[in-house]
């Protein structure tokens, strides 16, 4: 154990390494994931207290992971609030309720407000809400260890409570199907239609009216790339990018699908997917790209991280975006260049962007707040960066500042700086969680911790199934994104498979966690 105490960075590897491999294992449907790196460090420290990191890797961990969630949640916060209310009020309702719950329950009981705060963020598994808490009791001091114990105590449950909601959600889902249920998830199909009907319209006409991309046109054996402003003749044969359930009222409209798909010829118009790299398009529309314009080429498709999506002209560009691009054999080379297309650059980490992002972040939460009992509200290095990362990934870009970073960079520094923190938290904390587990503290929090994710799941099912009447995809993608934590929402995938649960995941993300984070330390000013 000596070794440990005298090599701070081997403690702080040794347990993400067993950490990650201990999160790795199953229990039935339950995994921890990242929390392992956690429970290494609270046994590492149960044996021997020295071991304990220096509090600056839970304040880098914490800052950079809080930063990274703010910037992936920005472009979908505003659209969150306007697109989403109403599950988005479930899930407010379910954790407000679960505060209420917890603090009536810890009073009861006489538990600590910063166990039960504490409890409360390993309920909601919102990592960010722990450092909240403790740099809000910190407040110019040391860090207590009580937070930490709290939410090792209540994180397990949080999964596994929430899987028990998720096998619910689909036996009832099962039993008794909605209309929803039997819905179906489109995706993007390519297709050439024959145009055997009258028609007086152009392309542009067409895009708007179905949500599809007409990316070109073959008239008289002779193939050129569509443009917005082409007429539609009968005898076309057009080749269309377009989710599937509108295809048949497009081929209804127009005629027949072909026989012959010109597009398979490629020896005149070609297309290719092509990584948008160049930092100068990053935060730009589609229609600002011009491609149309400089190449005669047009985008049917964007592919970002795993999903396509349709290549509207108000679609914002992020780095590492692939385009399939159509054009002119000749074209594809000069546009490849004109757009980057280097793995390479798409993987950069933006140092200018980060950096001067982050420290925007850390300036803010040097601010705090006045509240009307006469304490502050600390936004410190997790709610500043959290919330200026939301703003900046909103933003995209400030002239010639890019703010977002690609997709692969934030997950990979997402995932690492969560491992340092939960590393460095639980090496300060595992003296006292085998303190409290060992006297009637222990079962104590147990119960508070019982009784919040119990709560939770309770008011998001039956708001979700009940009151707004979802299908089985969509309550499913409402109750893990109130919960925040990546392994039901992978289990709900898994079961189910359909991308209605990842949409609502991922729209309520960001707003629950800024709210579990206020609410937290609102608990330990109050109570």
């Amino acid at each position: 154990m000596q070794v440990f105490v005298d090599n701070p960075l081997l403690t702080l590897f040794f347990c993400i390494g067993v950490g990650v491999a201990f999160g790795m294992i199953r229990f039935g449907p339950v995994s921890f994931g990242p929390a392992g790196a956690l429970f290494a460090g609270l046994a590492l420290s149960a044996v021997n207290a020295d071991v304990a990191l220096d509090p600056v890797f839970s304040s880098i961990g914490l800052c950079v992971f809080c930063y990274m969630v703010g910037l992936a949640a920005g472009p979908s916060f505003v659209r969150a609030i306007r697109t989403s209310y109403q599950p988005l009020l479930v899930a407010l309702t379910a954790i407000l309720a679960m505060a209420a719950g917890g603090l009536a329950l810890g009073r009861a009981l006489g538990v600590d407000t910063a166990y039960v705060a504490g409890a409360y963020a390993g309920a909601g598994t919102a990592t960010p809400a722990l450092g909240a808490v403790q740099q809000q009791l910190a407040a110019g001091g040391d860090v207590p260890p009580e937070p930490a114990v709290g939410y090792a105590v209540a994180y397990p449950f949080a999964v596994l409570i929430t899987i028990l909601g998720c096998i619910y959600l689909m036996n009832v889902g099962r039993r008794r199907p909605t209309a929803e249920d039997s819905e179906h998830v489109p995706s993007l199909v390519v297709r050439t239609v024959e145009v055997t009907r009258p028609v007086s319209t152009t392309v542009a006409e067409l895009q708007d009216r179905f949500g599809i991309v007409v990316s070109r046109i073959t008239r008289d054996l002779h193939t050129v790339v569509a443009h917005a402003d082409t007429e539609v003749l009968s005898g076309d044969l057009i080749t269309v990018t377009v989710p599937d359930d509108r295809l048949a009222a497009l081929v209804g409209e127009l005629g027949e699908l072909s026989a012959r798909e010109p597009w398979h010829d490629r020896s005149q118009i070609d297309f290719r997917r092509v990584a948008v790299s160049n930092r100068a398009f990053v935060g730009k529309t589609l229609a600002q790209l011009d491609l149309d314009g400089r190449f005669d080429a047009t985008v049917s498709r964007v592919r970002r991280g795993d999903v396509d999506l349709i290549a509207t002209p108000d679609l914002v560009l992020q780095m590492g975006d692939r385009l399939r691009v159509t054009a002119s054999r000749d074209t594809l080379p000069e546009i490849t260049r004109h757009l980057g297309d280097s793995e390479r650059a798409a993987g950069d980490i933006n140092a200018l962007g980060l950096g001067l992002g982050l420290t925007i972040g850390l300036l803010f939460g040097l601010l705090s707040l006045p509240l009307p009992n006469g304490g502050e509200f600390v936004f410190g290095t997790a709610t500043g960066p959290l919330i200026i990362g939301v703003v900046l990934g909103a933003l995209g870009r400030t002239g010639p500042i890019v703010w977002q970073l690609p997709t692969g960079v934030n997950n990979a520094f997402n995932q690492l700086f969560l491992l340092i923190f939960l590393a460095a938290v639980g090496t300060g904390s595992g003296a006292n969680l085998v303190s409290a587990l060992s006297s009637d503290l222990g079962l104590k929090l147990l119960a508070i911790a019982l009784l919040y994710c119990l709560i939770h799941a309770v008011v998001n099912i039956v708001g979700l199934r009940s009151l707004l009447r979802y299908g089985t995809a969509r309550a499913l993608g409402g109750l893990t994104g109130s919960q925040l934590n990546p392994a039901p929402f992978a289990y709900s995938m898994d079961k189910v498979g359909d991308q209605r649960i990842a949409v609502l995941y991922a729209m309520m993300f960001p707003v629950i966690m800024l709210g579990k984070v206020i609410i937290a330390q609102l608990m330990v000013i109050y109570f």
